[in-house]
């Protein structure tokens, strides 16, 4: 029997792509470039959005991609 979990599939909403943006700009301190700050950063913007059960920080970080730096 296959694991049902793995069947689920989180759908991104206009409005939750668009807190996950806000919210990943909010947080960008976390997002410092050192080794696994952004898996960490992910996972404190999943937990405050409580995706945590849905989306990997992996699958959030695809979704935003890399946010460019103002000049």
């Amino acid at each position: 029997m296959a694991d049902e979990s793995s069947d689920l599939v989180f759908k991104w909403s206009k409005e939750n792509t668009g807190r996950l943006i806000h919210l990943r700009s909010k947080y960008d301190t976390l997002f410092t470039g050192q080794k696994n700050t952004a898996n960490h950063g992910w996972r404190v913007v999943l937990e405050e959005m409580e995706l945590t059960a849905l989306v990997t920080p992996l699958q959030a970080k695809k979704k935003v991609g890399q946010p460019q730096k103002k000049i």
